[in-house]
């Protein structure tokens, strides 16, 4: 595996911690980072994706973690609805799912610069 590759590794599986634990904290509690809400949803649900997508190499890989993004943000999207603190939102899994859709597209053109990580064997 290389250097890259574990790195990210690495930066997803912070990601992802990092994404539940904001999806699931209390609003109040959130940092105001005075953006779009739905630009901030798809960042990180595009930069999870990318960093998947190197992380985990091929093109079933790159579609299961594309296919499971979806549904973790649908499903946080679910838990917050349900939450007295939190508002969950269809807009903001649509965001989510725009942002994987892009990481996805974007890991993808990365593959050249990865020594073909989606050849026809991936």
């Amino acid at each position: 595996m290389t250097v890259i590759r574990k790195l990210a590794r690495f930066a997803f599986f912070i990601g992802l911690v990092a994404v539940i634990a904001l999806s699931l904290l209390p609003q109040e509690t959130l940092p105001e980072t005075g953006t779009w809400d739905k630009l901030n949803h798809a960042l990180a649900y595009g930069l999870l994706a990318v960093s998947g997508g190197i992380g985990f190499k091929g093109w079933r890989s790159l579609l299961m973690v594309g296919i499971g993004l979806v549904v973790l943000g649908a499903g946080l999207e679910l838990v917050q609805s349900v939450t007295p603190d939190r508002d969950g939102s269809i807009t903001d899994a649509v965001a989510n799912f725009v942002g994987v859709a892009i990481g996805s597209l974007a890991t993808v053109g990365t593959a050249p610069f990865l020594r073909d990580q989606y050849g026809s064997r991936g």
